[in-house]
């Protein structure tokens, strides 16, 4: 009952808040509030769990243990690292690098120092993520703080964001160095300065770290070094460079697979089973129909190939295609992910604001009251949906006790949202020529 009642003080804190925005916007001292706000709803979100980890002692538990015991193996004994036989070879998807930095920092403090001490950067990086957002938003023609703040608050809120401090993930941290990147690469192009080879560097530096936290990201990668080389390009030497400075980088990160080549063995196990995972499952708003019909393991079989064939032409389109900014390649693949891949819901809190940036050529920034609402309504309903799936609780961990409120039904609720969500992006696509022409107008 106290954690019902807690849920209920956040929930009325943050709609005080944006009631106090609403308020005072448009006075000189909201300057600050509009990206304010949304900080202090991630750290209610954070202390909610503080609160919550002293009643339940076995969350204290989570991914950071992962992390901190296979950081700890690396330095007593690699080669098991990833061995079936350790406790942790199903969870431990991570690269060599990503392990590596936690064996020569974290994992050399006790257990419940490494802890807070993750968990505290976990609010930071959550911070600087949504500055990061914040950033990319003003780069991308967002003008007004009224409409940054509800890009803002809808990545901000709900059990997405509580479930990240409550199983003390990296997603904050790989989200963070993703929009640095983007942000990065936007400024760039919009500045038109030239990408010398510190900049490259940092760039894939940096998005080698992402992959060793989140493997399948590599494919972001891809679309991130040939999204502005044409075919005839390819074989050009300053490109060639690039492939060799990326490929220098990945093998320097990962240097363990060399010294110890059975872990490359052993990682191609961990790999193998969540490739069957992925072709023995379903989607994550599908988890609902799952549940009350029993669909035969050979259709969910042939379904997810079907699926992932068909996310992976996307995937290979997103590649060559010369067309699309590299904001709008990033949304797309996002988008394709989340309907297309049961892995999605893992990193769902990276690839929901990524999606968001769909909507910004659509949005209609210069006109205010009914017309407002008529003009974005397409977008609106999307964002809603956004933040309908960011509050959805996830029935799948109700074993872990995390006493936050069953909104929308859990699995019902992913379904309903997400399907709103695919209308809207699929409407806006469809009437692409026609908002471009009407803007330019």
């Amino acid at each position: 009952m106290l954690f019902l009642f807690l849920s209920i003080i956040w929930f009325s804190l943050i709609f005080f808040l944006i009631c106090l925005f609403l308020y005072l916007r448009k006075k000189k001292n909201n300057e600050i509030l509009y990206i304010i706000i949304p900080l202090i709803c991630i750290g209610t979100w954070a202390i909610h769990f503080l609160i919550v980890v002293n009643h339940f002692p076995y969350l204290y538990y989570s991914d950071s243990w992962t992390y901190y015991r296979s950081g700890r193996q690396l330095l007593i004994d690699p080669n098991r690292v990833y061995e079936e036989k350790n406790e942790f070879w199903l969870l431990n998807t991570y690269l060599p690098f990503f392990l590596m930095l936690w064996a020569i920092s974290l994992s050399l403090l006790p257990y419940s120092i490494s802890y807070f001490i993750w968990y505290s950067l976990n609010y930071i990086f959550a911070v600087l993520f949504v500055l990061e957002f914040n950033k990319i938003l003003k780069l991308l023609g967002v003008k007004e703080k009224i409409h940054r703040f509800l890009f803002l608050m809808v990545i901000s809120n709900g059990f997405l964001i509580y479930f990240q401090f409550l199983t003390n993930q990296s997603k904050f941290l790989a989200g963070t160095i993703l929009l640095f990147i983007l942000r990065r690469e936007i400024q760039y192009k919009k500045e038109e300065k030239e990408k010398d080879i510190k900049y490259k560097f940092i760039t894939y530096f940096l998005f080698g770290l992402i992959v060793s936290m989140i493997p399948y990201f590599i494919f972001l990668l891809l679309i991130f070094i040939f999204h502005d080389i044409t075919l005839g390009e390819l074989l050009k030497k300053e490109n060639l460079e690039t492939y060799g400075l990326v490929a220098i980088i990945l093998l320097a990160q990962n240097f363990l697979f060399f010294i110890y080549p059975e872990l490359i063995f052993d990682y191609y196990k961990v790999f193998r089973f969540f490739q069957w995972v992925q072709l023995n499952s379903v989607c994550y708003y599908l988890i609902f129909i799952d549940e009350i019909f029993i669909i035969p393991r050979l259709a969910k079989y042939l379904v997810n190939l079907i699926l992932m064939i068909f996310m992976y032409e996307i995937i290979g389109f997103l590649i060559i295609t010369k067309k699309l900014k590299i904001h709008e390649k990033f949304s797309y693949f996002a988008i394709a992910f989340i309907f297309l891949n049961h892995l999605a819901y893992k990193t769902i809190i990276i690839l929901l604001p990524l999606t968001v940036l769909f909507f910004i050529p659509f949005f209609y920034q210069d006109i205010i009251g009914r017309d407002f609402i008529k003009k974005n309504k397409y977008v609106l309903i999307g964002l809603i949906s956004i933040l309908g799936i960011y509050l959805t609780f996830d029935t799948r961990i109700e074993l872990l006790n995390p006493n936050y409120p069953n909104l929308f039904g859990g699995g019902i609720g992913y379904l309903i949202f997400t399907v709103l969500l695919g209308i809207c992006l699929l409407k806006l696509h469809f009437d692409k020529d026609y908002y471009i022409v009407e803007t330019k107008s």
